[in-house]
C-alpha cells in the first residue's frame, strides 16, 4: 500500500489538470486553480470523544431505522461500527479501510484502484490514491442477501480539511445489499475544504447491488468524487445519487458493464443555488452480450448557479444486443442561472437500441399563471411545478425513507424551511382538501363543475 501511494504521487504530479474545453462554465479551471496546499492531508478525529450534537439528531433523522449495519467517519477518522451478528455469522465484513487493509489484504490488493477506479483515471483519482485515509470496506460472501439497509455517514468538521474517503463494496455471487451513503459537514464559515471520495462497487455473477448517496455539506466544502461500478455476467448495480450541497462538485460515474446480462440503473436528482458550480461526468460502458443501461437525471438551478452535465453511452465491438437509454433535464428558476446539458453515444456495434436526450430552459411561465390564477402566490407555485418536476425522478429511488429525506430537503433549499412531509409535498388536489375548499372548487384538467364559484369564493 505505501509503493502505491508513492507511485500514486508521482502520478498525480506528472498529470496535468484538466482544464475543460473552451466556452464551458469553467468549473474544471476552478478546481485546477484550487489551493490544496493551504489543506490539511489528515485531520485526527477522537474516538473517544462525545458526538455532536448535530452528528446524534442526524443519526436519529436518517430514517433509516431498520439498518443491518452503520458505519460512520469523521473526517480522517471511522469511529464507529456495528452490523447485525447474523449477518457476521454468515461471513459480511462491514469495516473501516484501514483494518481491510491489515486484515483482508487480498481482497483489498486485488481490488483497490486496479480495474474499478483505476489510479491514473486522472489526476485527482491519483491524488486521492495517494492520501485516502478512513473509509469503509463491505464485503458479502456468496448467495447472502442483506435485506435491511447498511447505513455510512461521513462528516468534515474540521475548516481547511482534506477528507480522502474511499468506499469498496465487494458483492460475490448471487448476494445482493443495499448501501445508503451520506456525506455531511459541520464545518462553518468561510475557510474551505475538501472532500475527494471514490466509490468502487464489484458485482459478481448473479449479485445485486443498490448504491444510494445523499450529499448534503455546506457552502464551504468542495467535492471531487468518482463512482464506478464493475458487472459480472448478469450482475446489476443501482447508483441513486442525490447532490444537494457543496460549493464546487466535480463528480464522475460510471457502470463498466463487462459481464454478458448485465444491468445498470443511474439515478440522480440536485438542486443549486447561490454561486454553486457542479460538473457531471456519467459513462455507460457496455462491453459484454446483452447488456441494459439506463441514466436519468434531473436538476433545479437556481441564483447564480452553474451546472455542466456530460453523459456518454458507449458501446464497445462485438457488444452486440445492447440497451442503453440516457435522459438528463435541467430547470432553470433564475435568469442567471446557466446549464448544459450535452449527451453523447458512441456506438461500435451493429444490433444496438440507445436513445439519449437533454433539456434545458426557464420554468414554463404558462405554468406559474395557470397556478397562481387560482390563488397560489408565485414561490408556491414554483415550488409545485419544481415538485412535480423531480418526483417521477424520485419515485425510481429504491429506499422509500431516502425519497422521504430529499423531499424535504427539496423543500427546504426553496422555502428555508419545513414542518412534517405532509405540510410541504403535497399536490393540489389535496391542497385544496388541507385549506377547507370543496374538492369540486378546481379542476386541474378543465373547468369548475359548479359555474357559479367565482374567485373570491376561494
Amino acid at each position: 500500500m505505501l509503493q502505491l501511494r508513492l507511485q500514486a504521487w508521482e502520478t498525480y504530479e506528472n498529470t496535468p489538470a484538466p482544464l475543460g474545453r473552451r466556452g464551458d462554465l469553467g468549473t474544471l479551471r476552478a478546481v485546477a486553480g484550487f489551493d490544496y496546499q493551504q489543506l490539511q492531508a489528515f485531520t485526527l478525529a477522537d474516538k473517544d470523544a462525545v458526538l455532536p450534537e448535530v452528528i446524534k439528531n442526524s443519526l436519529q433523522a436518517s430514517l433509516v431505522n431498520e439498518r443491518s449495519g452503520l458505519i460512520v467517519q469523521r473526517d480522517s477518522t471511522v469511529f464507529h461500527t456495528e452490523l447485525s451478528p447474523e449477518l457476521k455469522q454468515q461471513g459480511v465484513v462491514l469495516t473501516d479501510l484501514d483494518t481491510a487493509v491489515r486484515e483482508h489484504p487480498e481482497l483489498v490488493r486485488e481490488h483497490f484502484m486496479t480495474r474499478c477506479v483505476p489510479v491514473a483515471s486522472s489526476k485527482y483519482t491519483a491524488l486521492h490514491a495517494a492520501f485516502w485515509t478512513g473509509g469503509f470496506f463491505l464485503y458479502i460472501p456468496k448467495g447472502v442477501e442483506i435485506e435491511q439497509p447498511v447505513l455510512a455517514q461521513l462528516w468534515v468538521s474540521h475548516p481547511q480539511a482534506a477528507v480522502f474517503s474511499h468506499s469498496l463494496i465487494i458483492a460475490e455471487e448471487q448476494s445482493s445489499v443495499r448501501f445508503v451513503e451520506e456525506y455531511n459537514s459541520t464545518v462553518e464559515g468561510d475557510i474551505p475544504s475538501l472532500l475527494s471520495d471514490v466509490v468502487e462497487v464489484f458485482a459478481k455473477r448473479e449479485a445485486r447491488v443498490e448504491f444510494s448517496n445523499l450529499q448534503d455539506l455546506g457552502q464551504n466544502i468542495w467535492n471531487i468524487t468518482n463512482k464506478n461500478a464493475i458487472f459480472d455476467n448478469d450482475a446489476s448495480v443501482t447508483f441513486v445519487l442525490a447532490d444537494l450541497g457543496a460549493k464546487v462538485t466535480l463528480a464522475t460515474m460510471g457502470a463498466g458493464l463487462q459481464g454478458n446480462g448485465s444491468a445498470g440503473e443511474v439515478v440522480g436528482v440536485f438542486f443549486t443555488d447561490h454561486d454553486q458550480r457542479y460538473t457531471i461526468n456519467t459513462l455507460s460502458d457496455h462491453i459484454g452480450l446483452s447488456t441494459n443501461a439506463e441514466t436519468l437525471v434531473k436538476g433545479v438551478l437556481t441564483d447564480r448557479s452553474r451546472v455542466e452535465f456530460d453523459g456518454m453511452i458507449r458501446v464497445r465491438p462485438h457488444a452486440q444486443q445492447t440497451a442503453s437509454f440516457l435522459s438528463a433535464h435541467g430547470l432553470l428558476l433564475s435568469k442567471k442561472a446557466r446549464g448544459e446539458f450535452i449527451p453523447g453515444l458512441e456506438i461500435s456495434a451493429n444490433e444496438v437500441s440507445a436513445s439519449h436526450g437533454a433539456t434545458t430552459g426557464q420554468i414554463d411561465e404558462e405554468q406559474l399563471f395557470y397556478l397562481m390564477v387560482r390563488g397560489i402566490a408565485r414561490p408556491e407555485a414554483e415550488r409545485i411545478i419544481v415538485q412535480g418536476f423531480f418526483e417521477p425522478v424520485l419515485q425510481r429511488i429504491p429506499v422509500e425513507n431516502l425519497r422521504v429525506r430529499l423531499r424535504r430537503s427539496i423543500i427546504s433549499r426553496m422555502s428555508g424551511a419545513y414542518e412534517t412531509e405532509a405540510d410541504t409535498w403535497v399536490d393540489a388536489q389535496e391542497r385544496w382538501e388541507i385549506e377547507g375548499v370543496d374538492e369540486h372548487a378546481i379542476s386541474l384538467d378543465g373547468n369548475p363543475e359548479d359555474d357559479e364559484i367565482k374567485l373570491a369564493e376561494y
